[in-house]
């Protein structure tokens, strides 16, 4: 950063979004998954491992194949191991430098993440008050967007530069600031219709009474 005063905090702004944007998106894909496979175990009657490893299998490819696609089907783009080497022709590239990098900065990112999406997974399936919880997370990053900017910026350089560089730290601010309202916002409406479903409900029965455990 210090070599770019008047970027300032700008990339962690939008790559706070991005990531935000793209969780969504890993969110709505799994649950399609979960369902798709939750419908599998019905109609097979699978045990915890078939879904535990349909969902891992998942989760591993969905995070190699783009990855993989772009670094060995594009140009070099050598990131952190080699970004300062310089540099260097293609039959140099295509060998030990990407694979160092393809298993750096795309198999263990997608190993580690397809590992917390079966946990994450398995523990929603097993647990029954999953949907009372649907709107911590939003409302937990939400409220972090919200104090971003200031703790980003601090100890930074001042933004320096022409004034489309100043103006890109303040239009980041702003991406962040509207993404985390709109994160709260989101998170709130689950709440309350979640609230007042539960309302409508009324009590659930309890399991001393010889019902079934609810399923909601």
């Amino acid at each position: 950063m210090e070599n770019y005063p008047w970027n300032v905090w700008t990339p962690i702004g939008y790559g706070a979004v991005k990531g935000v944007f793209l969780g969504l998106l890993a969110g709505w894909c799994a649950v399609v998954g979960l369902r798709v496979a939750q419908g599998v175990r019905r109609r097979q009657d699978s045990g915890a491992v078939r879904f535990a490893c349909l969902v891992f299998v998942s989760g591993l490819l969905g995070g190699l194949v783009p990855g993989t696609l772009r670094d060995f089907l594009g140009a070099p783009q050598p990131r952190t191991l080699y970004y300062f080497d310089g540099p260097r022709p293609e039959s140099q590239w295509y060998w030990r430098p990407l694979l160092s990098e393809w298993l750096t900065y795309t198999v263990l990112p997608a190993l580690g993440c397809a590992v917390l999406l079966t946990v994450g997974a398995l523990v929603s399936v097993r647990s029954s008050r999953r949907k009372g919880v649907g709107w911590a997370v939003p409302a937990l990053v939400g409220a972090g967007l919200l104090v971003l900017p200031h703790y980003a910026a601090a100890g930074l350089p001042a933004p320096e530069g022409n004034g489309d560089h100043v103006n890109e730290s303040a239009s980041a601010g702003l991406v962040v600031l509207a993404t985390g309202i709109g994160l709260l916002v989101s998170a709130w409406v689950v709440w309350s219709r979640r609230r007042r479903s539960v309302r409508r409900a009324g009590p659930l029965p309890s399991r001393s009474a010889g019902g079934p455990p609810s399923t909601g």
